[in-house]
């Protein structure tokens, strides 16, 4: 999800051959979510005897009694978001190809959707019955259509995978946020997670020797890489990944936005609190550029590119967006310790739902199952942005970086959903990962607005998102 201003916002319709590739401009949605920043940050495996044996039964006998196995003849609508380059729909188109070709009496027909207007798009469709059978789209979409029973239950499914052992082969955590009130609602697909990056040649230009390990350091180099019109810090405030870094710095210092019951505890933990402030303060030390304010994450792509700044905090793919020498100056910045001596950052659990107005659950099911089992190359042909949560695809060479693997060792066991610390996600949370009350607040924290001000404001912002969702 890039918040940069996306060019190829057409929506892209793909029945089997690509030549039936038809592009629809669609108005700009005002605002952006997280899910815009995705094309601008792009256990051990499951043994071989395992996976062939459950590609076999797919192959053989479907999902449950699906008719494509039983001489049927259904068609599938898959609703798929962009989540890589300017080449992932036509690799996803590939590969739902590949599933035709290989699956008598089941035609899936693939669409590409922007993330402009998609929550319109996906509530108009639900609500006038034209729903896809299945797609993909924003993190907590599932939980917030299950409210009003538009989702359908995939327990079955888990339990499919738990049986014959691909269930291992997830990344540990994977399912937890795809549970809502004991059923398992959405299949996790991939992970966008938040991670400090600096440029190793100007850390040595400085002198700094060693990496910052707690926020104390953190601040301290960043003033120290602050000079000859060059920062220690750049940050988009166009667009929400500054409200992604707040979020990430409340999770680190051991807080969140909510209370393990789900209630909204923002601005009454202390801990919240001192993570804005760390923030604010190195705002006013003057390590940030200026023209964070008002960058977008393409411009801020660039002039970390460029060396204007040292310091950044993005998405896995961040790199793959800047030119090839640059890149190579960038390493990932280990975990620190925030005030209260804990470690964390933020991610998100993308995933793909069914709708319950599907006539066809089983084959879509089947079509689940197999997408998940082999969309390895939507990130080696087609440049997706989250990380792969399949741990077996990792053995491929494409994700054998220094990046890739610091995030896995060092990142994801300390990552925590936007909905920390609430023990489990729920509908609001829809609205608070694009309702633009945080991107607020970190646009007035870069422009060193009242802080106190700042914080009530987005405090009443939150508190009128949790009003329209009484429990």
């Amino acid at each position: 999800m890039s918040l940069e201003s996306n060019n190829n916002n057409d929506i892209i319709t793909n029945d089997i051959a690509p030549e039936a590739t038809t592009n629809a401009s669609v108005k700009p949605k005002s605002g952006v979510s997280r899910r815009n920043f995705l094309k601008y940050s792009a256990g051990a495996a499951v043994g071989a005897a395992s996976f062939s044996s459950f590609l076999a039964a797919c192959s053989a006998g479907g999902f449950g009694n699906s008719s494509g196995s039983s001489g049927g003849n259904v068609t599938i609508q898959f609703w798929d978001a962009n989540w890589g380059s300017g080449t992932y729909f036509d690799t996803a188109q590939k590969l739902v190809t590949e599933f035709n070709n290989t699956h008598k009496g089941i035609t899936v027909k693939y669409t590409g959707i922007p993330w402009n207007n998609w929550y319109q798009n996906f509530t108009t469709a639900v609500g006038s019955g034209t729903a896809p059978d299945i797609c993909t789209g924003g993190t907590f979409m599932g939980v917030q259509f299950d409210a009003d029973n538009d989702v359908l239950a995939l327990d079955d499914v888990v339990s499919e995978l738990k049986s014959n052992g691909q269930y291992n082969d997830f990344l540990p955590g994977a399912f937890d946020a795809m549970t809502y009130k004991g059923h398992t609602i959405t299949f996790p697909f991939s992970m966008d997670i938040r991670i400090p990056f600096y440029r190793t040649d100007m850390f040595q230009a400085a002198g700094i020797k060693n990496l910052p390990t707690t926020w104390d350091e953190w601040r301290t180099a960043a003033k120290t890489l602050t000079k000859n019109g060059k920062y220690g810090f750049i940050q988009p405030g166009a667009d929400n990944v500054t409200e992604h870094m707040l979020e990430a710095l409340m999770i680190n210092n051991g807080a969140g936005l909510f209370s393990p019951d789900g209630q909204l505890d923002f601005s009454n933990n202390p801990r919240n609190v001192q993570a804005l402030q760390f923030f604010a303060d190195m705002v006013a030390d003057g390590s940030f550029d200026p023209a964070s304010v008002g960058y977008a994450s393409a411009d801020v792509i660039k002039a970390f590119s460029r060396g204007d700044a040292a310091m950044t905090v993005g998405g896995p793919a961040w790199t793959a967006q800047m030119d090839a020498t640059s890149a190579k100056q960038v390493a990932v910045i280990p975990p620190m310790t925030g005030s209260t001596g804990m470690k964390g950052t933020i991610n998100w659990i993308c995933n793909m739902l069914i709708f319950k107005q599907t006539k066809h659950p089983n084959e879509t099911k089947e079509f689940m199952l197999w997408w998940s089992q082999n969309n390895k190359p939507l990130w080696t042909q087609g440049g997706c942005s989250p990380i792969p949560i399949r741990s077996s695809f990792y053995s491929d060479s494409y994700f054998d970086t220094p990046i890739i693997k610091a995030i896995r060792s060092d990142y994801v066991p300390i990552a925590k959903g936007a909905y920390a610390q609430a023990n489990t996600i729920f509908p609001a949370l829809n609205d608070f990962d694009g309702d633009g009350t945080l991107e607020t607040l970190g646009q007035n924290l870069l422009q060193k607005k009242n802080f106190q001000t700042s914080i009530a404001t987005a405090e009443t912002g939150l508190q009128n998102i949790m009003k329209k969702y009484p429990a």
